[in-house]
């Protein structure tokens, strides 16, 4: 898994068009960000779905024995370091997210700064077209994701900050 998500650092690349978001879900040909926070910070954007001819994998999906499920992991940034969003959340048996206990969960914000968003009470998730493939990847195989995850919900910036309404959605884009 640690090969998989070092990978992603080596895809990246950018394009902030907020024009291009597509509503049909995962069919683009970016991954796009939009995210709202309570006090008026707005993170929108898109990354292409390829670098190079290279599908840029966004999330990847592994059993996790510890969580007794799936685990959908991976990070979406951009190439000039103004955005990054981690995730990391426990699949069910039909597919749905939920944050565990332990990880990630879901971690927003700038890339290159030490404080992120993340949850600071109940999150509301709502994973839809998802679909996985199966990948050949530095010759080993790999399942990825491709989805559309929409959600809100009370988070903080950092350990201290104070909790803040956010609604956002992420379009990870199929290879």
């Amino acid at each position: 898994m640690t090969v998989f998500l070092m990978a992603l650092c080596l895809f990246t690349a950018c394009s902030k068009d907020s024009d291009k978001n597509d509503d049909n879900g995962t069919t683009t040909g970016e991954h796009t960000y939009n995210i709202e926070v309570e006090d008026g910070t707005v993170f929108n954007g898109s990354v292409p779905k390829e670098t190079a001819g290279y599908y840029y994998p966004v999330a990847f999906v592994e059993y996790d024995e510890d969580l007794g499920s799936d685990l959908l992991a991976g990070i979406l940034q951009d190439a000039a370091g103004d955005f990054q969003f981690g995730l990391g959340l426990a699949l069910d048996g039909n597919n749905q997210p939920t944050i565990p206990d332990t990880g990630i969960g879901l971690t927003f914000g700038q890339r290159n700064s030490q404080n992120k968003y993340g949850p600071a009470g109940p999150i509301e998730l709502t994973l839809s077209n998802y679909e996985e493939t199966i990948l050949s990847m530095y010759g080993e195989e790999a399942r990825v994701a491709s989805f559309k995850l929409q959600f809100s919900g009370l988070f903080k910036l950092g350990q201290s900050g104070d909790p803040v309404n956010v609604t956002g959605e992420i379009v990870v884009a199929k290879p």
